[in-house]
């Protein structure tokens, strides 16, 4: 049955690749964004709203009467938190909560917002379900914003009004994204500027971006509510990942430091990623809606981002 459905982050990576999947199923969509002149995927109707603008997004959206709203304004990223990365997190906290209360006063059945895996707290060896706790009291700026990330999935997971849904989304890569030609990721590793650390086991679960905007269309009217792992069926160290990932892209092969030479050179977060962050299992999604992701592993979907995969 189609639904009237309000993207929020319509102009985002995620965002893009879902206007035209949930056009093709016959759903009517409202890209919700700040500036028009950014938006160029395919809707039905457009509504200019600034998510801080609590009154008139509410106004929006009574306007509107949405069946689903999506938010997939961007979350916390993988890169070291600046001081403006930082406002951002707070920002998009806020936000988020107008979002959801907005939703729920004008009627919407259902609320999806978008997180990360990457927030969850390191455990062992272990590869982590929803059931994991969110790292709230990790360092520094990386504490903050996980914080507020947790703030994001409280509010719509408590609110009584809708059906609340968060999508925890592993490193996300595809086209224009930071893993793409051109991308900050492919620039840094075509640079020799991301290692591998030698005898540590940084664990990534990769989403890619077809597989996030794929589970949002699932998630629509199917699963119940709470936490899903939207993350492909193969986490992996980053001594296997990055190596592969440079020569597909055509750069060179990582250098390797030791775990002292890591904490000497770079940043705490990009160190805590290479050496003791968690990967994730989409054991869930798979349960709940029979969901198989469309490039089960990061190396297919790395080759088809390099036009190495046939077809």
């Amino acid at each position: 049955m189609p639904l009237r459905v309000v993207v929020a982050g319509a102009t985002g990576v995620v965002g893009r690749t879902l206007l035209p999947l949930l056009r093709e199923r016959g759903h009517h969509v409202t890209a919700l964004v700040r500036r028009k002149d950014r938006l160029d995927g395919p809707c039905d109707d457009v509504a200019v709203v600034d998510l801080q603008d609590r009154d008139r997004l509410r106004r929006e959206l009574c306007r509107v009467a949405p069946d689903v709203v999506v938010d997939q304004t961007p979350g916390i990223c993988r890169t070291d938190l600046t001081d403006g990365q930082r406002r951002t997190a707070r920002s998009r906290e806020r936000a988020s909560k107008n979002l959801v209360d907005a939703a729920a006063a004008a009627g919407a059945r259902r609320v999806i917002v978008q997180s990360t895996t990457a927030a969850y707290r390191p455990r062992g060896h272990e590869v982590l379900d929803e059931e994991s706790p969110l790292w709230t009291d990790a360092p520094g700026c990386w504490g903050e914003a996980v914080r507020a990330q947790g703030a994001v999935e409280d509010a719509v997971l408590t609110c009584p009004e809708v059906e609340g849904v968060v999508l925890r989304y592993g490193t996300l890569y595809g086209p224009d994204t930071p893993y793409a030609p051109g991308g900050s990721v492919h620039a840094r590793v075509r640079g020799s500027e991301l290692p591998v650390v030698s005898d540590e086991v940084g664990l990534t679960s990769f989403t890619h971006v077809d597989d996030a905007a794929g589970a949002v269309v699932d998630l629509l009217t199917s699963g119940g509510p709470g936490a899903y792992n939207v993350v492909d069926n193969e986490p992996a160290e980053a001594t296997e990942w990055l190596p592969a990932y440079a020569r597909m892209a055509g750069g060179p092969d990582p250098v390797s430091l030791t775990l002292e030479q890591a904490r000497a050179q770079l940043d705490w977060l990009t160190v805590h990623q290479l050496t003791e962050q968690r990967g994730a299992t989409n054991f869930r999604l798979r349960e709940a809606l029979g969901w198989r992701p469309k490039w089960p592993s990061w190396r297919e979907g790395f080759a088809e981002l390099f036009g190495h995969w046939p077809g």
